[in-house]
C-alpha cells in the first residue's frame, strides 16, 4: 500500500532562467529548499571557499594543541576506528595526516564480533602494552564513558572524534547530555557546538581536525584537500549523510578528485569493482565501492581494507581488492539467506498483524549482516525494523527506520534494558540479554505512537510529466542538480493513463521488466527491477489473464498503468536513448481511468 502525492513547496523568488532552466527546473528547486538567489547560486556552483572552518568545532583548537604536544614530545599516538566505510576513511585520513606532520602512529579497529562497536578496554589495554600516549578516536567514542575513563586512570589522554548523537540520560526527570571525560571532544552534534552544519560524518570531522593540523604547520589549503578529499566523498555517501550545505561540496570536488586520484590502493579497489574512474558517480560509491569495503569489517576484520588503502605496490593491492571483493560476494550469500529467514519469522509469527515495530530474532546467521537485512525488510515493509541475532551469549542487533520514526530516541527511552546501544535518527545498533528480548520488544512497541498512516509508504514525486516534455535538453538541465543523494535525491516525476505496448523480462531471476509505454502518441522506454511474477500478477488482477497473456504475445496494447520515475540515459554500443526508470506503479483497470496523483 502506497500513497503518491506531488511535492507543494512554498513558491519564492528565484532568478532560474539565468541558469538557462525551466519551470520544471524552477519547482524542482524549490522542492530541495532552495529559498533565494544566494542558495540557488550556492547549489549551481558548489564552492570550496563555503567549506566551513574547523575553528567552530568544540575543542578543535585543544584537541589540536594536545596532538602537537604529544607529536613534539615523540609520544606514540594511536588512532582507533570503527569497522565500516566511515570509520576505515576516517582511520586512513587521521593515520596519514598525523604521519604527514611527523607524528609517530598507529591505527587499531575493533573487530566487529569479537570486540563490538568503538573503543572498549581490551583495546586500551592493547595500547598500554604499546607504550601508547595518546589514543584518538574517529566515528566513535562519543557514548565511550567507561572505557575513556579506564583509559585515562591509565595514564593515556583520549581525543574523541565523531559524528554520532551523544548520549542522553534522565537526571530528575529530565532528559540531559552525557559525554565522556576526554582530553578533547569534537563532535558537531554535542549540544555547546557552535558548528554551522551539524549533519557531517566521521570522516568529514577527521577531516577537519587535519585540516586545522595541516594549517598548524605551514601547509597550504590544497594540501589537505589534495591528500583526502576522494576519502571523505566516500564516506560522506556510504554514512547516507544529507547531500546539502557542504556535504554538497565535497561530494562535488570529492567525485572529481576520486576520477583523478593517484592513491595505489584507492585505484585498485576502484580497478577490481570493474569500475571505469571517469565514469565514478554517488552509486558507483554507495552500491559497489562501500559495500565492497564494508565487507571487510562484517565478515573479517576492516584493518584488512585500512591495509588496501595503505598500500603502496599495485599487484599487492590488486591481490587485496580482489580478496576484499571476495568477501563482498559471500556478504551478498549470507545476507540473502538471512532474509529469507527473516521473512520467514515475520509471515510465521504475524508480525505484522501484531506490531508496529519490526523486532525478529533470528537464530544462527552471522551478526554481521543483520543491519543490512534491517534494511530490506524496512524496504518491503516499510516498518521500523530491527533484526537481531546470537553473539557470545546474548543476542545483537541492527536497526533501520522510516522517516515517521526517530529509532535513537524511541529506543534510547529503554536503554537500561540493553546492553549495549548507539545510533541515531535513521538507524541504532544494540545488544541485549536474550531473556530480556521480549520485555523489550513488548515495551518499545507499547510506547510506540505510530499510526496507520505513518506506516504507510508515501512517494512524492517532484512534477508530472507528459512524454512530450521529456527530452535530451531536460536530461542536460537535470544534470546541473548533480550530485544526487540523500536530501538531493534524483528528481522523481509522474505519469499517468500509460498504454503498455510492449513487455520483456531479463535476468537470472527474472526481476528485470523492460517495457515500451505510449502517452497520447509518444512512446518511451522503461526498465522496472521487480519479480515478473509479481507484476504480471498485479496486471492480472485488474485486467484477467487472457489480456496480459495477450500483452506478452505482442496482440495485447490496452493495459494501462501509472508509475512514477527518473529519467536517465542509456548509453548502449556508442547510442544513447532516453530511459525511464520506475520506482513504483499502480495498474489501471478499465475503470480507473481518472486516478490522479494527490
Amino acid at each position: 500500500m502506497e500513497k503518491w502525492f506531488i511535492k507543494n513547496s512554498k513558491d519564492y523568488e528565484l532568478s532560474y532562467e539565468k541558469y538557462g532552466l525551466n519551470k520544471i527546473l524552477y519547482r524542482i528547486l524549490l522542492n530541495r529548499g532552495i529559498k533565494s538567489d544566494e542558495e540557488l547560486e550556492k547549489f549551481l556552483k558548489p564552492d570550496l571557499s563555503n567549506i566551513h572552518s574547523p575553528i567552530f568545532l568544540k575543542d578543535m583548537v585543544k584537541s589540536a594543541n594536545i596532538i602537537i604536544s604529544h607529536i613534539t614530545k615523540g609520544s606514540n599516538i594511536r588512532i582507533v576506528g570503527d569497522y565500516d566505510v566511515d570509520g576505515i576513511t576516517s582511520t586512513y585520513i587521521l593515520y596519514c595526516g598525523l604521519k604527514k606532520i611527523g607524528a609517530k602512529v598507529s591505527y587499531d579497529i575493533p573487530n566487529r564480533v569479537l570486540d563490538g562497536y568503538g573503543i572498549n578496554n581490551k583495546i586500551i589495554d592493547r595500547a598500554k602494552e604499546d607504550d601508547i600516549s595518546l589514543i584518538i578516536t574517529c566515528d566513535n567514542g562519543i557514548a565511550a564513558f567507561e572505557p575513556v575513563k579506564y583509559a585515562r586512570n591509565l595514564g593515556i589522554d583520549v581525543i574523541v572524534t565523531d559524528h554520532h548523537e551523544p548520549a542522553k540520560v534522565l537526571i530528575e526527570g529530565v532528559l540531559q547530555e552525557k559525554l565522556p571525560d576526554a582530553n578533547g571532544l569534537i563532535d558537531p552534534k554535542v549540544s555547546d557546538s557552535k558548528y554551522p552544519f551539524k549533519d557531517i560524518c566521521g570522516a568529514c570531522v577527521a577531516f577537519k581536525l587535519i585540516s586545522y593540523l595541516y594549517l598548524i604547520k605551514g601547509k597550504e589549503e590544497q594540501e589537505v584537500y589534495d591528500d583526502f578529499l576522494a576519502y571523505v566523498a566516500l564516506a560522506t555517501v556510504c554514512d547516507v549523510m544529507p547531500l546539502k550545505d557542504e556535504n554538497r561540496i565535497l561530494i562535488h570536488y570529492g567525485l572529481e578528485a576520486l576520477k583523478n586520484v593517484q592513491d595505489v590502493g584507492l585505484n585498485a579497489l576502484i580497478s577490481a569493482c570493474d569500475i571505469k574512474k571517469e565514469d565514478i558517480d554517488v552509486y558507483h560509491i554507495g552500491f559497489i565501492i562501500g559495500p565492497t569495503l564494508n565487507a571487510c569489517g562484517r565478515l573479517k576484520t576492516a584493518k584488512e581494507a585500512v591495509e588496501l588503502l595503505l598500500e603502496k605496490d599495485y599487484n599487492s593491492a590488486i591481490e587485496k581488492a580482489k580478496e576484499i571483493r571476495s568477501i563482498n560476494n559471500q556478504r551478498q550469500n549470507y545476507t540473502n539467506d538471512g532474509y529469507i529467514k527473516a521473512i520467514k519469522i515475520i509471515k510465521e509469527q504475524e508480525l505484522l498483524k501484531k506490531y508496529p515495530i519490526l523486532l525478529i530474532y533470528v537464530p544462527n546467521i552471522n551478526e554481521s549482516i543483520v543491519g543490512i537485512i534491517a534494511g530490506r525488510i524496512k524496504e518491503k515493509f516499510y516498518r521500523p525494523t530491527i533484526v537481531l541475532t546470537d553473539s557470545n551469549g546474548i543476542i545483537k542487533g541492527s536497526g533501520r527506520s522510516i522517516d515517521e520514526y526517530n529509532m535513537f530516541e524511541e529506543v534510547n527511552v529503554f536503554r537500561d534494558e540493553l546492553e549495549a546501544f548507539g545510533g541515531h535518527k535513521m538507524a541504532c545498533g544494540l545488544s541485549i540479554k536474550k531473556e530480556n528480548f521480549n520485555n523489550f520488544n513488548l515495551n518499545l512497541n507499547k510506547n510506540a505512537k505510530l499510526t496507520r498512516d505513518d506506516l504507510t509508504k508515501k512517494i512524492y514525486i517532484d512534477y508530472p510529466l507528459n512524454f512530450s516534455q521529456i527530452n535530451m535538453k531536460l536530461i542536460q538541465d537535470l544534470n546541473k542538480l548533480k550530485p544526487f543523494g540523500t536530501d538531493n535525491e534524483k528528481p522523481l516525476f509522474g505519469s499517468r493513463n500509460l498504454k503498455i505496448t510492449d513487455i520483456a523480462i531479463f535476468g537470472t531471476n527474472k526481476n528485470v521488466i523492460k517495457l515500451m509505454l505510449e502517452d497520447s502518441g509518444v512512446f518511451q522506454n522503461a526498465l522496472l527491477f521487480k519479480d515478473s511474477n509479481e507484476f504480471l500478477n498485479d496486471l492480472k488482477k485488474a485486467y484477467g489473464q487472457e489480456a496480459v497473456t495477450g500483452l506478452l504475445q505482442k496482440s495485447n496494447k490496452n493495459i494501462k498503468i501509472d508509475v512514477i520515475y527518473s529519467i536517465d540515459v542509456n548509453n548502449f554500443r556508442g547510442n544513447s536513448s532516453i530511459e525511464l526508470r520506475l520506482k513504483s506503479y499502480r495498474v489501471n483497470g478499465e475503470k480507473d481511468d481518472n486516478r490522479r496523483f494527490n
